[in-house]
């Protein structure tokens, strides 16, 4: 039931839900009620890399937030930060809570993941208009495109091969949803720019 739901599952789910909302074209009328004239007067490529920005910032929470359960469940044997059985089936095994061939756990390999794109997109978000931002918007493409053969085995991790699969981890999930949602802004921002749609004069911001 949703009310049963934790209450960061909410925040992240607000977090990312508002990131993928702020390119769309009818986000401007909302924006405009909110007396965003700014960002509402903004070419379509800078509102998609604020909605980049805001996304990224979703998926590092939700990392975050699965290497908190993570310390809970070492230290305690139990988790307060998430009470939905997916988590402590995922989480608290290390079958399938490190990554493969490093043996670093998920959530830390997702903290430094997305801190690495915010790092590429916040950068893109003051400087627009630089003659690097090409490189790093195809650099960010491809390393948020590394991200989905990962997503790949944590959902079949969750479906097929888990103890009583399928369970759901809904941090994981957010942070699965948040990799998707980076790669298709950086695959849109990088085919604006190669097709010219992209701001030439705008003051980068300060």
């Amino acid at each position: 039931m949703l009310h049963e739901l934790d209450p960061m599952l909410y925040v992240l789910g607000v977090i990312i839900g508002i990131g993928c909302i702020i390119p769309l074209q009818q986000a401007r009328k909302i924006l405009g009620s909110l007396k965003q004239e700014k960002i509402v007067g903004w070419p379509h490529s800078r509102r998609m890399l604020l909605g980049l920005n805001v996304v990224i910032f979703g998926g590092l929470l939700a990392s975050t937030w699965t290497w908190v359960i993570h310390r809970q469940l070492l230290g305690a044997g139990a988790s307060t930060a998430c009470t939905a059985q997916g988590c402590h089936t995922l989480i608290g095994d290390s079958r399938w809570n490190e990554v493969p061939l490093l043996g670093v756990e998920w959530g830390i390999f997702g903290l430094l993941a997305f801190t690495v794109l915010g790092f590429i997109a916040l950068s893109l978000l003051f400087s627009p208009t630089e003659g690097w931002n090409r490189t790093w918007l195809k650099g960010g493409l491809v390393f948020s495109g590394l991200g989905l053969p990962a997503v790949a085995w944590l959902v079949l991790v969750e479906l097929v091969l888990a103890d009583g699969a399928p369970v759901i981890c809904p941090f994981c999930t957010m942070a699965h949803i948040a990799t998707v949602a980076s790669f298709v802004l950086f695959l849109l921002l990088s085919k604006a720019h190669d097709a010219g749609d992209w701001e030439k004069s705008a003051e980068p911001l300060s």
